[in-house]
Order: structure tokens, then C-alpha cells, then sequence
């Protein structure tokens, strides 16, 4: 355990005393230390050492870091815990709703839980409460109406960890065993978790998962292309089986490709299991991303900022995940909460990438120094354009003030777009899946610049933000905009991250040619010193 759990722990205990009004803790003691975890270095047993000597730090404190850090629940924060209704922690999730607002929520309005929120405000009780408003209450209302929506859905990595013990049972036992549904076809938040397996149903069945279990090998192809395809794809299959005479849910094949060579057609891909259209194999048929295909990906962070692991960590993991390149994207001096690099220690990283380059390492990859540089209120970025020039690839994302709307906020990212040293706009809707909603901003603007100024945009295939979303993604292709798929890796672990964003691409209907990761080193060079030639010949800024 490390900084995650530490800094939850503090908050937690925070939240518990603010609202309890507890004089045995002081709240900004807690959440000031909680803070301090993001410019620390060090991790596991070592971040109670580098904690001690801060001045917020006292006794109690420590023992909630130290049971923090053994993975023990802290008796402290469960006997406060126990005195607050488990409702108000479920309010911590609304953006706007601090610990005192809360309190304000329980003790005037006796509102403990999400339903008595909404409630409350649909019968228009908050804008007479203080620190509240018309304003507050409407924007409550709508983060309400999208969690409501959202309650039956999980990320992608949320629906393989509710299956993830049973998938490698499974593989022990030399059985067949699928995740399929939703997060089979790509689909960035997963309602329907079905798996499809030799092997019985397990007794302690999570209602959350659909079992078709204990399917034989002989009908095991058939079972998960019926478990995979989308309602309107499995029509057209059953329609195009009934041609020949088929019936689909009866066809003996052991695999999916078998079924649709049954029926004479081309194998769609999972991920383009949604719509009506078959292809028949006397037609041609475009190539989708391939892991095969993917040679390197942009945007990742050391410990230099807020990674967990060094320069030297992060390229030996790239090359075992079978990447050729990786890019350093650590990052910029506006991100102080993540310990970002002032201009100094840029330049001394960018050593450091060359140092390593010519190191003879593990698994050989070749690393580009670069940045993730905050874009400005204004769409400026938070160094000198020289600085930026003077890196191999630069990633440009927005960071803080997600409140703006409309034009402005378009603006904004169009001018980092266009910025002659910006390659790749990371991140670029801000969204978090099922936490917060995507920026308010024409994102088809923001396309038609990366395609007049040939940067282009990030699909970051972290699972909790899968930002671009899939109809963007598609419309980027239509634009000839390159999509860099970016891990975001903050630890060797993360390159793992690829793999949900090599679902979304598919999906999305990319191929080798649409994204940046399919180029060779000398290829990725090619790129961007074209790119800023360009810039450079038509005087752009």
C-alpha cells in the first residue's frame, strides 16, 4: 500500500471529524498531509519517515497512516465512521459538495442519502440554505440525473475485476472461459458482464455477472459470438442463417470464426458487433488495429512527477509489454499537486532520456523526452516555446478550470492545437467515466484545427477516462487526425492500460494507418519535424 491509501485514509478521517465537529482532530491537519503525499517521493513503509516531521502530523495521525499502510482498518476513523450516516459519504462524490456544505445538508435539512438530495432539491429547498443557491441546486440535480443513469454500469476494468479470479480458475483447469457482452464489443462502460465457459457457474455467483456456463466445446463458438454481438448484429446473423437453411443458436462450431464460415461470411471483429451489416467473404474488408500493429505509445510519468517508477523502470516494462518506444510525458510546472517540473528540471530530464537511450538496456526501447504541458485558461502552455521545441514530443492537456463553456473553452483548446511546438492534445474532453461528465466545448472544432495544423489527439486509454469517446475517435478518421493512444502509465503495471484503448480504437473502426503508435522511431521523428517545419514555413504561432 502507498499514497492512494494514506491520502484516503486522511481524507476519510477528515470528512468524519468536520462533519462530527470532533476536537480530537484537526481537518486541515489531516487533508494538509494528505496534500503534502503529492510532492513526496518515496512510497510503502517510507512515507511514514518522510511524514513525521511535518508540522500537521500528531500521534493520532500517525497511527492512521501507519494502519493505512499495513492494510489494517483504522479503529479511530471506524468509531467516528459509526456515528455518520453511510448516505453522506455517498454526497462526497457530487462535485461542489465539500464537508461543510454536507454537514449543512444533515444537520438543517436531515438529507443522509443521494434519493433525499434529489428530493430536496426537485421540491426546491436548497436555494433558501446558506452557501447553497439556485445555481448549486440545478447543477446537483444534473450530476444526480447522470448517476442515476450510470448506477448499473462499470468501467472496463471494474467488469474484469468482478471476473478475473474465476477467468484464471478456469485456465488452471485447462477450460474455456470468455469475458464477452459489453466489454467483449469495446464498449467504454460495460452494463451487460457476461461470461461464457466450460466450467460450471461458481456457487458465490456475483449478481452482477451472467454465467452461460458449462457450454461444451463443440458449441463453445456459437455460445459467445450469441453472448457478444450487440441485439441488431445477431439479428442479421439469425436472418442470414435462416437463408441457408440454418438455425444460428444451433451451429456446432468450436470457435467463432467457424460459425461465420458457415455462413459464408467474413469474421467481424468483436468490437464491430454492434450494427446490422454483414460482410460476405466474396467482398473486401477493411484491417482494424492490431496489437501486432501497435510499435510504441506517448504519455507516460516517473517518479519526476507523480509516477511510481524511474525512467529506467518505465522503459524495461515498455519493452516487456512489447512496445519498440515510449514517450516521457511527466508533468508541467502548473501541475505543482503532481510535483511538476520547472524548466530546469525539464532540460536535466531530457539528459536523462538521452543517457538512457544510449544505455544498453534489458529490453532495448528507444524513449522520447517530452512533456505533458497544462493548457493555460487562455490556451497558452506553461513554458517558453523554446523549452517545448526542444523536447521530441509534446503533449498538451487540460488539468484545471473544467467550468468553462462553450466558445471560450473551444478557443482555448484550438490555440493549444495550434500551437506550433503541441503534438498530441491529451485527454481532450477532461471526462472521468461515471465521475465527471466530458468538457463543455464543440469538440468538432477542435478536430478541424489538429486537422489544419496536423497535431493530433489523444485517445488515453487510462479505463477511467477512455478519452476521446468512440464517436469522436471516428470522426478524427473521417478528418485524416492521427490518434496517439496513450497508456498514461504512472507505474510499469499501466502499460496494461493499451489493451482497453486498443478496444475503443477498434470499435471505433481505426486502423494501423489512423494511429501515431504504428510508427517506427524514425517514422515518429518524420512526423513531428514535418509537422513543425510546416509550422515554422507558414509562420503559424
Amino acid at each position: 500500500m502507498g499514497r492512494r491509501a494514506v491520502a484516503d485514509a486522511l481524507n476519510e478521517l477528515a470528512f468524519c471529524a468536520e462533519l462530527l465537529q470532533d476536537a480530537r482532530v484537526d481537518p486541515k491537519g489531516a487533508t494538509g498531509l494528505a496534500w503534502a503525499l503529492r510532492s513526496l517521493e518515496v512510497d510503502g513503509r517510507d512515507l511514514l519517515q518522510a511524514l513525521l516531521p511535518l508540522p500537521e502530523m500528531t500521534p493520532r495521525l500517525a497511527a492512521v497512516v501507519d494502519d493505512a499502510l499495513a492494510e489494517r482498518a483504522s479503529p479511530f476513523v471506524h468509531e467516528l465512521k459509526r456515528q455518520l450516516p453511510a448516505g453522506l459519504f455517498q454526497l462526497r462524490r457530487l462535485k461542489g459538495l465539500g464537508p461543510k456544505k454536507i454537514q449543512r445538508l444533515w444537520t438543517e435539512l436531515g438529507i443522509e442519502s443521494l434519493g433525499e438530495l434529489e428530493y430536496a432539491c426537485k421540491e426546491n429547498r436548497l436555494t433558501s440554505l446558506e452557501g447553497f443557491g439556485d445555481k448549486t441546486q440545478r447543477a446537483l440535480l444534473e450530476q444526480l440525473a447522470r448517476a442515476q443513469g450510470e448506477a448499473e454500469l462499470l468501467r472496463r476494468d471494474q467488469a474484469e475485476d468482478l471476473v478475473s479470479s474465476f477467468l484464471k480458475l478456469c485456465v488452471s483447469k485447462g477450460l474455456r472461459a470468455e469475458l464477452a457482452g459489453d466489454h467483449r464489443r469495446g464498449c467504454e462502460l460495460v452494463g451487460d458482464v457476461v461470461v461464457v465457459t466450460e466450467a460450471a457457474a461458481p456457487a458465490d455467483l456475483d449478481p452482477r455477472v451472467r454465467f452461460v456456463a458449462s457450454v461444451t466445446p463443440e458449441m463453445f463458438g456459437c455460445a459467445l459470438l450469441l453472448a457478444t454481438g450487440g441485439e441488431a448484429h445477431i439479428a442479421a446473423l439469425k436472418a442470414h442463417a435462416q437463408k441457408r437453411s440454418l438455425e444460428l443458436d444451433q451451429i456446432a462450431a468450436r470457435t467463432e470464426a467457424d460459425v461465420y464460415e458457415r455462413l459464408g461470411l467474413w469474421p467481424a471483429a468483436p468490437e464491430q458487433r454492434e450494427g446490422s451489416v454483414v460482410v460476405e467473404k466474396s467482398s473486401g474488408r477493411p484491417r482494424l488495429l492490431q496489437r501486432g500493429d501497435v510499435r510504441g505509445a506517448l504519455h507516460n510519468h516517473t517518479t519526476a512527477s507523480d509516477g511510481v517508477n524511474t525512467l529506467v523502470e518505465m522503459a524495461a516494462a515498455a519493452g516487456a509489454w512489447g512496445l519498440q518506444w515510449m514517450g516521457i510525458s511527466d508533468h508541467s510546472q502548473s501541475a505543482g499537486y503532481a510535483h511538476g517540473l520547472d524548466a530546469g528540471r525539464l532540460r536535466a530530464q531530457r539528459a536523462d532520456v538521452d543517457a538512457v537511450n544510449a544505455a544498453l538496456l534489458p529490453q532495448r526501447v528507444h524513449v522520447f523526452s517530452g512533456v505533458e504541458s497544462d493548457i493555460l485558461k487562455d490556451g497558452a502552455l506553461d513554458y517558453d516555446d523554446q523549452d517545448l521545441l526542444d523536447l521530441d514530443v509534446v503533449v498538451a492537456s487540460m488539468h484545471q478550470r473544467f467550468g468553462m463553456k462553450g466558445l471560450a473553452l473551444t478557443q482555448r483548446l484550438i490555440r493549444a492545437a495550434e500551437h506550433r511546438a503541441v503534438d498530441v492534445v491529451g485527454h481532450p474532453t477532461g471526462r472521468l467515466l461515471l465521475s465527471r461528465a466530458a468538457a463543455d466545448f464543440d469538440v468538432s472544432a477542435l478536430l478541424e484545427a489538429c486537422q489544419r495544423s496536423g497535431c493530433a489527439v489523444e485517445l488515453n486509454a487510462n479505463p477511467a477516462r477512455l478519452d476521446l469517446a468512440e464517436r469522436w475517435l471516428r470522426e478524427a478518421k473521417e478528418r485524416g487526425v492521427l490518434v496517439s493512444i496513450a497508456a498514461d502509465a504512472h507505474a510499469v503495471d499501466e502499460f496494461e492500460n493499451l489493451h482497453h484503448g486498443l478496444a475503443l480504437a477498434r470499435r471505433a473502426g481505426l486502423g494501423a494507418d489512423d494511429v501515431l503508435n504504428s510508427r517506427s522511431v524514425a517514422e515518429l521523428q518524420a512526423w513531428v519535424k514535418a509537422r513543425r517545419q510546416r509550422h515554422a514555413l507558414t509562420g503559424a504561432a
